[in-house]
Formats: structure tokens, C-alpha cells, sequence
């Protein structure tokens, strides 16, 4: 009896041993040298299945200069689900023209040659400030109140010297007033995208048009902007600006912003800021009350929240799509513009 409890608790500290071991290597770092071709984007899906988990390890990584032109012969630590540059050797620490075959470290492009893209919704609206309309929708063949696609409408234009049959604009709702957070400013009016439509004849100073696509309920009264026909993605580039901003609107109107959300930041194209931009979302760190008891008030870094991506950009305000977040993003939150 005394053998048999004897080898049952042999083989009871066996299989201890062995899921101890086996727990051992689950959680056990892995490590990967970075070869030609890969990019933050590429390692992010490869290792973590998702590929927009790369903003996290190139904020973390304020050495990597171009999230898309990483070293060969660089390390990457994989644990837990995260992944983390190992600085890099010497011999790794050469001028990016040196090693992505003379590329100009400006470029937004990764190791292979090729432009690194962000799917995108597209149709988002903008916030207008001082940019002007076109023209207007005032009025159509009948008395309908909601007008539709393949509807024929008549348009006053500002300008009707540069308008010519084939002419193709966007047609705009307005929105809510938009106010600075921060200041209770007025920042512009929020414009929803309704659809397009095409200019089919001139008539003196009547201008007759077909609506197209349509998005949303158009209305007489809509007023028309320069038409940009829809993207299905953007390409990324460093920013040149280091102007600092808020979240001011989003297009949902939800109170807590994540992944895939639009939003719409106070920074535009008078700041520096260009299509395809990244914008970093961070809130002030606040001290504990222990802390502050013992230490005083002191500065912490800011909580970074995610990164967007600048989706279209207006005089004095660009729209951004979210494609990453760490936790709730809210009207208010500070933006900065990627510029390393």
C-alpha cells in the first residue's frame, strides 16, 4: 500500500514538474530579429494579430524615427502580447538611407518600396470655419420636401462664369455649432455629407443638376462644396507641424470614442497638418492624493489614449479616424501631430 501512495506521489510531482515547465515556456519572451521588408504594421499583425497595434510600440519607441523604416538586425521582444523594440546594436545603428536601399527616411513608405496605407470610411463630413460654399439647392421639378438621387434640381452657384455642364459638387447639411472645449469659443458648424450631384445645363443664371449618390435627406436649401469623390484609404506621412490641439466634435456623437471612430480635432491646414497625418491622443496624467501628500504637485507625463489618422484636412480643422485605442477617448482630449 505504502509503494502504491509512494509511486501515485512520484507521478503527482511528475506532472507538477512538467505543467510548471510547460507554464514555464508559455510564458517564456520570444525573440525575433527584424529582417528587410518588415515594418511595425507587418510585425504587429504577424505577432500580435493586429496590425493597428503598431502606434503602441512606436510611441513607446521614440528612437524609431519612421514607424515604416525599421533596422534589419534589430530585436523584438514577443510576450505576453505585447511587443517591444530591443535597442538596437551598433552595428544596426546606421543611416536609414544606408539600410531601406537609400530611401529618404521622409518618405512614408516601409522597406519594400511601398506606400503604407490606412483603410478608411470615407464621407465623413468637416467642420466649416471660413471656408465658403459654391452654391446652394434651391429648388426642384416638384414640391417633394426630401430630394433623391436621380432628382433634378436648380442650383444657384456664387460664381457662375467657372461653372460648365459635367461640373460635379458635394452636397452639404448643416450641423450643430461646434465650440471649443477649452475656451467655449466657437470653432464652426459641423457639415454632413448628403451625396453629390452633376450639372446637366445652364440656363443664364440657373444652373440645372442631377443628384447622384445620395448619403443622407437633401433639402432645398443644401449647400454645395468642391466635390472629392470617395477614398477607400489614405497614405500615411510624418506631420511638420508642432502644433498642439483638442478633440473638439466626432462624427458618432457618443460620449467615450475608440477604434474606427471619427473624430474631428481644432488643428488644420493653416497649422501644418496634411491628409494622412498622425495625430497622438493623450489627457493630462493626474497624481494620486497619496502622491501629492508627500511629494507636492508635480508634472507627470500626459495618459496616452491612441492615434488617428488625418483623413481630410480644412483651413482650420481636420476630421481623423481612430485607429487605435487604449482606453475611452472624450471631446476635449489633447492632440498632437506625429512628427518623428
Amino acid at each position: 500500500m505504502t509503494r502504491i501512495s509512494f509511486r501515485w506521489l512520484s507521478l503527482l510531482v511528475l506532472l507538477l514538474v512538467l505543467a510548471g515547465t510547460s507554464l514555464a515556456i508559455a510564458t517564456q519572451e520570444q525573440i525575433y530579429t527584424i529582417k528587410k521588408g518588415d515594418t511595425l504594421w507587418s510585425l504587429s499583425e504577424k505577432f500580435i494579430g493586429d496590425p493597428y497595434y503598431w502606434p503602441n510600440v512606436w510611441a513607446k519607441n521614440p528612437d524609431i524615427g519612421n514607424p515604416h523604416l525599421i533596422f534589419p538586425g534589430q530585436k523584438v521582444r514577443i510576450l505576453d502580447g505585447r511587443l517591444e523594440i530591443i535597442p538596437a546594436y551598433p552595428e544596426a545603428e546606421k543611416p536609414a538611407e544606408e539600410t531601406a536601399n537609400n530611401e529618404s527616411p521622409q518618405d512614408s513608405k516601409s522597406e519594400t518600396g511601398d506606400v503604407v496605407t490606412i483603410k478608411i470610411l470615407g464621407n465623413e463630413g468637416f467642420i466649416l470655419t471660413d471656408e465658403q460654399p459654391l452654391g446652394m439647392v434651391v429648388d426642384s421639378v416638384d414640391n417633394r420636401i426630401l430630394l433623391s438621387k436621380d432628382d433634378i434640381v436648380f442650383l444657384k452657384m456664387r460664381n457662375i462664369s467657372g461653372v460648365t455642364v459635367g461640373d460635379t459638387y458635394s452636397i452639404f447639411r448643416r450641423g450643430d455649432k461646434i465650440i471649443n472645449p477649452h475656451t467655449n469659443k466657437p470653432i464652426g458648424t459641423m457639415m454632413t455629407n448628403q451625396g453629390f450631384l452633376q450639372v446637366t445645363e445652364i440656363r443664364g443664371e440657373t444652373v440645372i443638376a442631377k443628384i447622384g449618390d445620395i448619403f443622407g435627406e437633401i433639402m432645398r436649401g443644401a449647400e454645395l462644396f468642391e466635390y472629392a469623390p470617395p477614398r477607400k484609404e489614405i497614405a500615411l506621412q510624418r506631420g511638420t507641424t508642432d502644433q498642439k490641439g483638442y478633440v473638439v466634435a466626432s462624427r458618432s456623437g457618443k460620449g467615450a470614442l475608440s477604434f474606427q471612430d471619427v473624430i474631428f480635432v481644432n488643428l488644420g491646414s493653416d497649422d501644418g497638418v496634411a491628409d494622412g497625418n498622425l495625430f497622438y491622443i493623450s489627457r493630462p496624467r493626474n497624481a494620486s492624493a497619496v502622491i501629492i501628500k508627500h511629494t507636492g504637485e508635480m508634472q507627470l507625463p500626459d495618459v496616452v489614449l491612441g492615434a488617428a489618422i488625418a483623413i481630410e484636412t480644412k483651413l482650420k480643422t481636420t476630421s481623423a479616424l481612430v485607429i487605435k485605442s487604449v482606453a475611452s477617448i472624450h471631446i476635449g482630449d489633447n492632440v498632437s501631430v506625429v512628427t518623428h
